[in-house]
């Protein structure tokens, strides 16, 4: 079977290659995935799919070449996925993807194992470069600091360190826990 010619991250052609990169993407905004899902395709790799926790766990892949996770996942946090990446499929190179990056998360995920950390919006040239390589130029974006930004970053920092506890984190701030619910809620976008 002869496969279409492959571009690779520096935007070169590649010569045909017989075998196509494995990728999983972990994301559970469905319209998303679907929508990575059919560009990877396009590009000549083998996409699977997960959009929980347990989605990963029931896959039948022995062998990961990539993994694209999406930093929240629903309830659930998606730097555990990057550890349970890394224990099942050790050589997998890692891309965590959020809408709202914060240093902390950021430095979490390396910790980890995640190889690279963008934010969205993103083009899917630079996602796959980013896939293959660690030099990376972020895409421009406005670069407008403001309180609610610090205070995003800064409760993004205690998730981390309460390992996605809301109860604890909530704590650790000195507020209810259903008032941090609601900055969360007011956080994440729709």
């Amino acid at each position: 079977m002869e496969c279409a010619p492959a571009t690779d991250y520096t935007g070169n052609m590649n010569e045909i290659q017989p075998e196509r990169p494995t990728l999983l993407l972990v994301e559970d905004d469905v319209y998303f995935r679907e929508t990575l899902v059919l560009e990877f395709q396009e590009r000549g790799y083998t996409v699977f799919e997960a959009a929980t926790h347990r989605d990963i766990d029931a896959l039948s892949v022995s062998a990961l070449r990539f993994a694209i996770v999406d930093l929240r996942l629903g309830a659930e946090w998606g730097l555990d996925c990057v550890a349970r990446l890394k224990v099942r499929w050790p050589e997998v190179r890692i891309l965590v993807l959020t809408g709202y990056g914060s240093i902390a998360t950021a430095v979490e995920a390396v910790r980890l194992g995640a190889d690279n950390y963008l934010t969205k919006p993103i083009s899917m040239d630079t996602l796959e470069r980013a896939l293959w390589t660690d030099d990376v130029q972020a895409e421009e974006a406005p670069n407008r600091e403001s309180l609610a930004r610090h205070e995003r970053e800064y409760i993004e920092y205690v998730l981390v360190q309460c390992e996605g506890n809301i109860t604890h984190a909530a704590e650790w701030l000195g507020i209810h826990r259903q008032s941090l619910q609601r900055k969360l809620r007011k956080l994440t976008p729709p």
